[in-house]
């Protein structure tokens, strides 16, 4: 249910049939404004959902270094019949988006008020932004990373000859089988996850991962599983976005230990997907130096830039 401002209420299944086309025309293809995206992550980062005087839809949520008591007051407002509002010391925790339109200044200035800052800013909306005042900074962390889907589909080259290699080696190690993760296969690749989960060192996105495969079919998300010696070993799971030009691969998840397995479901996927798609967004690396090398590796051909803005401070 969507609240109308200054309410501010949680992200329910009951929002899609209006939210899921809404998002998936926006034409930047942001890897986080997605229905199936935000539903995933509503925990994570307690996100709130309301419409404006205008019209506009407004996004609330916080950030993983929020306090317990923040989050928890972001998550249980509307159950308690009060207004959510930060509590003391806490506004400097929480961001609100903007994903459709920009509100008119009054309300956007409202906002700030309320949060501390406004994040996922597209291009367009940075250069209002600027204009009319606001501190705007580039989110680098947050950047997705696009490919050319063909050029992921062949890993043809020599700056993609060492993935390349990897996936002729997994090939010839193993007898593998790829299929589309229909309905009937969602408890294969549950159990890819849970594998994954046993040694994972990072778990932020187990709980979100799981929630999409649970409610994959009526998200409209698409996938394919991997199969090794007739046992499931690995899946990419992802949605359409940008009118259809463009897909966001959401999750990758493989069982441990098999070497060159994701660079094979990376290949698979984009040799699977339409030629409609001529981009792939594979999300971002969340400013960690390992994740970003492995990204760059594969020759990003651009980027979704995000940006973040703020009030302007004292003179």
């Amino acid at each position: 249910m969507i609240g109308t401002y200054p309410d501010f209420h949680e992200i329910e299944l009951a929002d899609q049939p209006l939210l899921d086309p809404l998002f998936r025309r926006l034409r930047e293809g942001v890897s986080e404004l997605t229905f199936a995206g935000l539903f995933c992550f509503r925990a994570t980062h307690a996100y709130r959902l309301s419409r404006l005087p205008d019209g506009t839809i407004v996004l609330a949520g916080s950030d993983k270094g929020d306090s317990r008591g923040e989050r928890r007051a972001l998550l249980d407002a509307d159950h308690r019949g009060r207004v959510w509002e930060p509590s003391q010391g806490s506004h400097q925790k929480c961001f609100f988006v903007c994903p459709f339109a920009l509100p008119p200044r009054d309300l956007l200035d409202a906002l700030f008020e309320r949060c501390t800052c406004l994040k996922l800013a597209t291009e367009a909306q940075a250069g209002w932004l600027r204009g009319a005042g606001y501190e705007v900074s580039e989110d680098r962390d947050n950047f997705d990373y696009l490919y050319h889907r063909e050029d992921l589909a062949s890993l043809a080259g020599r700056a993609l000859q060492k993935k390349r290699n990897l996936v002729h080696a997994f090939e010839r190690a193993h007898l593998q089988e790829t299929l589309p993760l229909t309905r009937e296969r969602i408890g294969d690749a549950l159990a890819v996850l849970e594998a994954w989960r046993e040694h994972a060192r990072d778990l932020a996105d187990y709980v979100p991962a799981r929630d999409a495969l649970v409610h994959g079919v009526e998200f409209g998300l698409e996938g394919r599983i991997t199969y090794v010696a007739d046992e499931p070993a690995g899946y990419a799971l992802g949605e359409p976005a940008a009118n259809g030009t463009m897909f966001i691969v959401h999750y990758e998840k493989t069982v441990p230990d098999t070497k060159g397995l994701y660079q094979f479901i990376n290949m698979d996927f984009a040799r699977a997907l339409p030629a409609q798609f001529s981009l792939i967004n594979r999300e971002q690396d969340l400013g960690d130096p390992g994740l970003r090398q492995a990204k760059m590796t594969y020759r990003p051909c651009a980027f979704v830039k995000k940006y973040r803005a703020r009030k302007p401070g004292p003179a």
